[in-house]
């Protein structure tokens, strides 16, 4: 029988805010021994802006607490051993009313068509926007989180876990590649022709390489294995877009988006490839500047449940590739 739970959990000494879990810290070696205020400000710059509210204050207000939720002073040394949890004073942030569709709620995982341009999780400037922080409230759910990554500009089928014991199993899934994925994309191009792929999909195998800090990712041989079948849908009518059905039978970064625009099938609305060539003064390259939303979204996701034990299969698709005859 799978188990139902698979490690200890530990619940964070700070409750949520709106749906916003309190930021954690963990002392690297070079910060140990160094004051927490001081860290803290080197790591959260906004902290010390003229428009937060005053560092010390906070601390001597106890808003700053270690994992076992006691008080942190502002000058005392971190350690590796003893955390720091606090909330962030978020800026103004509209949240505009967008509707989430469910497509599957059980006891155990919440799955949703997720709007493209939408974060999935807190980030940057999306965080009461982003589809988690929704979630959250909109269900009630403060211990809610997804247990695989869907890119901000992609649509589609988000799974998140209701138990955080229950999360890790779900996620090794992902990390094992256990899990089936298919996409659908409009993409510009001329697509081999159907007499061309009688014999199965078009396969794209070329390797994937993802560097730290570089916003773009590149075929490169010294890149991690990547593969991407693809099949032809249908084409719109008077264009040269097609709809494709796109199955990542490894994970990269960006994989879909880099392979498309490796054999010229750009994904329509893509604003990082083909990756712009560097300014030849600056030598800094820029995103595309683009008029429609990425068409890419996750149409499906199936697992045997690590929990349960049964067969999950989650399908949606989007109206926007729906045919028209």
């Amino acid at each position: 029988m799978p188990a139902r739970r698979t490690k200890r959990f530990t619940r964070p000494p700070l409750p949520q805010r709106g749906g916003l879990d309190a930021v954690r810290v963990v002392a690297t070696p070079r910060e140990v021994g160094r004051p927490v205020g001081e860290v803290l400000l080197e790591r959260f710059p906004a902290l010390g802006s003229v428009e937060a509210r005053d560092l010390g204050e906070r601390f001597t207000a106890g808003e700053f607490v270690d994992q076992l939720g006691e008080p942190w002073g502002e000058t005392e040394a971190v350690t590796r051993a003893r955390e720091v949890f606090f909330h962030r004073e978020l800026a103004p942030e509209e949240v505009e009313p967008r509707e989430i569709p469910v497509v599957f709620d059980d006891e155990h995982l919440l799955v949703v068509a997720k709007p493209r341009d939408m974060a999935s999780i807190p980030r940057g400037e999306h965080v009461r926007r982003s589809a988690l922080v929704r979630l959250r409230v909109a269900h009630g759910l403060p211990e809610l989180s997804p247990i695989h990554r869907l890119d901000k500009q992609t649509g589609g089928i988000l799974v998140l876990s209701k138990i955080p014991e229950e999360r890790g199993a779900y996620q090794q899934l992902f990390a094992r590649g256990e899990v089936q994925k298919r996409y659908v994309a409009w993409v510009e191009g001329d697509f081999p022709t159907p007499a061309s792929l009688e014999r199965g999909p078009l396969e794209i195998r070329e390797p994937i390489l993802k560097r730290h800090g570089d916003l773009w990712a590149h075929i490169d041989p010294e890149g991690k294995e990547a593969w991407t079948s693809v099949r032809m849908l249908r084409r719109e009518a008077g264009s040269r877009r097609t709809l494709l059905s796109l199955t990542p039978h490894t994970g990269r970064t960006h994989q879909l988006r880099v392979h498309l625009a490796h054999v010229g099938l750009p994904i329509v609305g893509d604003e990082l490839y083909p990756a712009p060539a560097p300014d030849p003064l600056t030598g800094e390259r820029y995103r595309r500047e683009v008029s429609e939303p990425l068409a890419l979204w996750s149409v499906l996701m199936a697992f045997q449940d690590p929990v349960t034990g049964a067969e999950r299969r989650f399908e949606w698709w989007p109206r926007e590739a729906e045919s028209d005859e």
